[in-house]
């Protein structure tokens, strides 16, 4: 993430990244809810004494989150008054990028764990799978944990090789660098789907911190790149 006032940020991290295969979209929404729930609850059995002593109120999770399609975040959004532009009180479209503090706010009105679902093709990475029930949106995913915002990003990924090509070529991307990523679909690729967490601001969540820094063992911004 880049270094910026949010506090979410900072200008190293530590990302858990992981690829699912024969798994469907629902599989992977489902996991990460699991995944989430059983990371938390492992924590607060091993040390929750310790998390307690930074978060009273800490809690684990519980399942299932609140499913949101990114159609209905933008009505959200409109409806609540929370704006792509807060002095010009210009409201979010279908198709703007809503960034972290909107989302955070919509998190906070909602006030649990969130999956935003199904964003639209045209602001995400050319990898992504279409939906089968409308292609101009993705199986994609982003995890929001209110007080952070967004702490996962994943979706399902193109497998076939003609629908790979054929992605480059919309995005006028020369593929000839990319040539493992497309000898994987040509020589035998699954449905398959993965994610990336951000494990400094799971942590941000989990301690109830006002800053990824707060979180990390040897953070680094400007100013501050020792230890």
């Amino acid at each position: 993430y880049p270094l910026c006032a949010l506090a979410v940020s900072a200008l190293a991290v530590t990302h858990c990244e992981a690829e699912l295969g024969f798994i469907t979209f629902e599989d992977l929404l489902q996991l990460l809810e699991e995944m989430i729930c059983d990371v938390v609850k492992a924590v607060m059995e091993d040390c929750g004494d310790i998390v307690k002593s930074l978060n009273p109120a800490a809690y684990i999770p519980q399942r299932p989150f609140v499913r949101l399609d990114y159609g209905d975040a933008i009505k959200f959004c409109q409806e609540n008054n929370i704006y792509k532009d807060e002095e010009t009180k210009t409201h979010f479209e279908f198709g703007d990028d809503i960034p972290d503090a909107p989302e955070r706010k919509m998190c906070e009105l909602i006030g649990k764990p969130i999956l935003m679902t199904r964003f639209p093709a045209s602001i995400k990475s050319f990898y992504m799978s279409r939906c089968p029930e409308n292609t101009d949106l993705t199986e994609s995913v982003d995890v929001l944990m209110p007080g952070v915002g967004e702490i996962v990003g994943g979706s399902m990924r193109i497998w076939r090789y003609d629908e790979l090509m054929a992605a480059y070529d919309r995005e006028k991307i020369d593929p000839s660098p990319y040539y493992w990523f497309t000898d994987q679909r040509k020589y035998g690729a699954v449905p398959h789907g993965g994610f990336g967490l951000g494990v400094e601001r799971l942590l941000v969540w989990l301690l109830n911190q006002d800053h990824v820094r707060n979180v990390c063992l040897y953070p680094r911004y400007i100013g501050r790149c020792q230890p």
